[in-house]
């Protein structure tokens, strides 16, 4: 038998299991983040180290794996494509990279060129990253996203629970563990108030704003993996922190493992073609990090939700340490 969560943001949480934890489709996102600064969407990251792409470093055995196991999840969703790329922390060496799309109502084939996804979700712990680093904010801090509905002059925004009444005042924590939309805004606006501030510490962390697709994400969680050039070890540590809570009491439990801890953050997405994007990044073992995992799916209806993707990332993991 289940526990029953003890506060409202728990107990909310478990309301929405399997709800598109996004209520942005990209028309929405793209007027936000032109308001925020450009900082969600078509973003990439250039780190000052570079990930080695040799299919020399791929472990066929893993790889092998990995694709029966997204091949599987894809098939039970009924999904479109789905890739999950396996990176070594340290290295940076790829060591799986599998990129699958429906071939017909029963079977998957290899794709080498997806789409260029937009991994909105999975930007959240980056931006709230760079709020740290201006020592204006702290994950400790009380946030008030109200009933879940959020207006500015230019746009609305929703978190995925609005129609159950949101979260109400939650900590920038538990916002983050609960992909809560208004808290990463409110944060990032209440730590940068412009465009060019936002810009600035970006870029001092080594980010320039480009072209995001899923290897470029897997990049950044890596560096946040391995205390890399990303940004001071002490605001890492306090985001690594707040990536195991999102595993173990918030939406990303489905990528929870029984064989070793796992950090790691969800993201869903509607696309303007009304497609839908699900994904999970995130390493493991949690305090001492050897790999670094993310899984996207990108599927047609609802429901669509992180935990989908989770699920592909704990069966990996699983594997990993069988």
């Amino acid at each position: 038998m289940r526990r029953r969560p003890k506060n409202k943001f728990l107990n909310t949480l478990k309301e929405n299991e399997g709800k598109l934890e996004s209520n942005f489709n990209q028309k929405t996102m793209k007027k936000i983040t032109y308001l925020l600064c450009n900082i969600i969407i078509l973003s990439a990251c250039n780190f000052k180290t570079s990930v080695i792409e040799s299919d020399s470093t791929i472990d066929r055995t893993l790889q092998s794996k990995s694709t029966s196991i997204l091949e599987n999840k894809l098939s039970k969703l009924n999904a479109l494509s789905g890739q999950a790329i396996i990176m070594e922390v340290q290295t940076g060496q790829i060591k799986a990279m599998v990129g699958l799309e429906r071939k017909d109502s029963t079977n998957y084939q290899p794709c080498e060129n997806l789409p260029q996804t937009q991994p909105l979700g999975l930007i959240q712990p980056i931006s709230i990253l760079a709020a740290l680093e201006t020592g204006k904010v702290k994950l400790s801090d009380t946030v008030d996203v109200g009933n879940g509905v959020y207006s500015t002059n230019e746009v609305e925004i929703k978190d995925h629970n609005w129609h159950r009444g949101g979260y109400g005042k939650i900590t920038l924590k538990e916002g983050l563990a609960g992909s809560s939309e208004i808290a990463a805004y409110k944060t990032i606006e209440k730590a940068f108030g412009s465009e060019q501030a936002y810009q600035a510490q970006l870029k001092k962390m080594g980010i320039n704003l480009d072209s995001l697709n899923t290897l470029k994400m897997l990049t950044i969680y890596n560096e946040i993996a391995k205390n890399g050039n990303i940004a001071s070890k002490v605001n890492t540590d306090s985001l690594k922190q707040a990536l195991k809570y999102s595993v173990t009491n918030g939406l990303g439990l489905s990528a929870k493992s029984e064989k070793v801890q796992v950090a790691g953050k969800t993201g869903a997405l509607q696309l303007e073609d009304g497609s839908y994007i699900v994904e999970f990044c995130g390493y493991f073992p949690a305090d001492n990090p050897q790999y670094s995992i993310i899984v996207s799916i990108n599927k047609e209806e609802l429901p669509a939700a992180g935990f989908m993707a989770g699920e592909v990332f704990k069966q990996i993991v699983d594997y990993m340490n069988k």
